[in-house]
This record gives structure tokens, sequence and C-alpha cells, in this order.
């Protein structure tokens, strides 16, 4: 094999790790997904490189030592030898080539450090693994280059023509931006924090601390929160379709049906996005008014975004939006409602669950070039 032609790609989300390595062309030979490991790799007092100017803190290396293992176990089958460059795409907040307390992953940080600023990094441990350059972005910009490489904007040779804005809707909300040729940065690498656009005053509770964020109703925790306040507004009413799925889902999960007397209130806890859009779907009042909350808010963060940036198309990936492509007509429909610009196409992308693999190749490319 000739030294240099492999690229490395990585996803690493809130659950699990994917990994991949292709030619520099992009074309994937291998490719490999495991559920994130949060129970090994050494945590260490601050980050070792002082260059980073990160303040004091604990390091945790297990995802990047999982990621390690998992590429050289590609590049011995594959028969690869050295990887020119080496793209990640990461669910942030990221500072200084790590992800800084990431929200989503449940970690045991050793008595005595858990006070501390909790850093993953992903970029210098990589980098010195592989003695290869290594290029860290946040998981929607990253798939906004995948979308504009190679989603809808692969056979447009031009990219200086192309204006598109990627939204994921899934665990969350966000969105990458591509525009004239680049992608759309903010000055701490941050550009469409979709997510956390006002779209009720006075609304659902965010993740964030604010309350009437759009991803309190346009995300899978969204809908699951919507839900819940809904059936407690409604007193628990036991004749509710979606309170008998989530009981049948219960029951089929653990052998028994939840028949105790706090077995209602404690059916909140088992509800899913999944069993909202299939109650939604056979009638149930309140899981219609969900799914309708989804819609009609998602709409509204549509039109902020074409309304911000003038984009041609609008793409939608992550789990809520690839498996219920019907939405998509009904939010478009709501965000032409709110424009002051011509509307942009909305579609589900080519993509679909992998747009921040692909555009973890792009990263990859830029690196190594």
């Amino acid at each position: 094999m000739t030294k240099g032609s492999y690229l490395a790609a990585i996803d690493v989300g809130g659950t699990k790790v994917t990994t991949l390595i292709a030619e520099r062309n992009g074309k994937i030979i291998a490719r490999q997904e495991e559920p994130l490991c949060t129970t090994s790799g050494a945590f260490v007092p601050r980050l070792d490189n002082a260059a980073d100017n990160i303040a004091d803190g604990v390091a945790w290396y297990g995802p990047s030592s999982q990621i390690e293992s998992m590429l050289r176990g590609m590049m011995g089958e594959a028969g690869v030898n050295e990887l020119a460059g080496i793209g990640i795409g990461s669910a942030g907040p990221l500072k200084a080539g790590a992800i800084k307390n990431p929200p989503n992953f449940a970690v045991n940080v050793p008595e005595g450090m858990s006070g501390s600023p909790l850093y993953v990094p992903l970029v210098e441990p990589l980098a010195s693994a592989f003695s290869a350059p290594v290029l860290l972005e946040n998981d929607c910009n990253t798939a906004v280059l995948g979308e504009a490489f190679f989603g809808v904007g692969r056979d447009v040779s031009d990219k200086q023509s192309l204006h598109l804005v990627y939204v994921t809707m899934s665990t969350g909300l966000g969105g990458g931006v591509w525009s004239g040729g680049h992608l759309l940065l903010g000055k701490e690498g941050n550009a469409a924090e979709i997510g956390h656009i006002l779209v009720k005053e006075n609304g659902l509770r965010c993740g964030c601390g604010n309350d009437g964020c759009a991803e309190a109703y346009c995300s899978g925790r969204g809908i699951v929160q919507n839900a819940r306040v809904r059936l407690v507004n409604a007193g628990l009413r036991t004749q509710s379709l979606l309170l008998d799925l989530t009981r049948q889902e219960v029951g089929n999960n653990d052998g028994r049906q939840a028949t105790e007397p706090r077995a209602t209130w404690d059916l909140l806890e088992f509800i899913s996005p999944q069993i909202v859009f299939r109650a939604a779907e056979t009638g149930d009042e309140i899981a219609a008014s969900v799914i309708g909350d989804f819609i009609h808010y998602g709409g509204i963060v549509l039109s902020a975004i074409a309304n911000a940036y003038d984009p041609a198309v609008i793409t939608l990936g992550g789990s809520i939006a690839v498996n219920h492509p019907e939405i998509v007509e009904p939010m478009h429909i709501e965000m032409c409602k709110h424009l002051n610009v011509s509307p942009p196409d909305v579609r589900i992308t080519p993509l679909e669950k992998r747009a921040v693999e692909y555009g973890a190749i792009v990263l990859a490319q830029r690196a190594a070039s």
C-alpha cells in the first residue's frame, strides 16, 4: 500500500462511535460501529498539552482509546499501514481539540476529580497515535460538509454556487450552514445553534435552561417532555392510547404488564418518540398534539433559518426526520407562512443517518491536503 493513501473518518455520538477507512477520493473501504464505552479509559488531571490554554480540569481518554483500537483493527484487516489524515465529527461543546463537559456521556469521574470540568481529548491523542493530522468539528458543521460534497451538493462542481443548511432532528436539534463555498462559523466555531431559537414565549423548558426553545418541541427529548407534560396536565387519563402503547412496550421489554396503582405515573419514564408517533397515527389526541407542536414550531424554526441564511435548500437529517418523512411537507407549509425571502426547498438528506460520517471524510481530506 502506498504511504498516505488512506483516510480515517470518525463520528462520535452520545451513545455510539462510528469509524471509517476511506480512499483519498472518499470511497469507503471499511466501516465499524460500536456503542460508546464509558467504563474505561484513563482520567488525567488537566490536559497534558499546556499550549491548549485550557483551565484546570480532568481529561478522560476513554473515547480516544476506543477509537484508536477500532481504527487499528480495521487498518489491519484492510491492509492499511498509515493514514494521511483523520477527520472527526462530534457532538459538542468543543474546545481546543476536545469535548468539554459532554452532556450526553454518562461517565463516572473518579472521586476527587468530579468537581472539575471534564475534557475528552480527541485531536492530540489520535494525532500522536497515528502520526497524522487531525481535524475536529462539531457534528452539525461536519454533516453540512458531508451534504455539500457527498449529498445534495455531490454533483455541483461549483461549490461557491451552493447555499444550503443541514438540520438534524434527532435527540436534539441543530444545524450547519454552507454558504457560497464556505462552512459558516461563528467566533467560537458555532454558527447555527438553531435548537435554541425562541419559538414560544414561556414555553417548555429546554435542556439549555431557557424556556420556549425550538429544541424543547422539535427533538426526541422535546417530544418526550411535551408528551409527559400534556399527560400530567390531563390527569394521566388511564384511557390514553399513548399510555396503553407505553404499557405494552414496558410489558414486552420486562415480561410483565404494568398494572399496579403507581404504574400509570411510572409509565412516563418509558415514553419514547417512537411510541408518540405510533399513538398519533392511531388517533391519540395528546400524541397528535405533541406531533402537531413539532410540525408547527419546526416550521417556524425553518422560517428563521431561511430568513437568516437565505439558502436554496434545507436538508433534514437525524433519526426523527429520516424515520418520519411525512413531517416534511407540513413543516414546509408552516415555514412558508413566515418567510421574507423566496422559499427554499426542504427535503430529507440523501445521506440519511450518515451525513456526519461523510462530513468527517471531508475533514480528513482537508487534514491530509
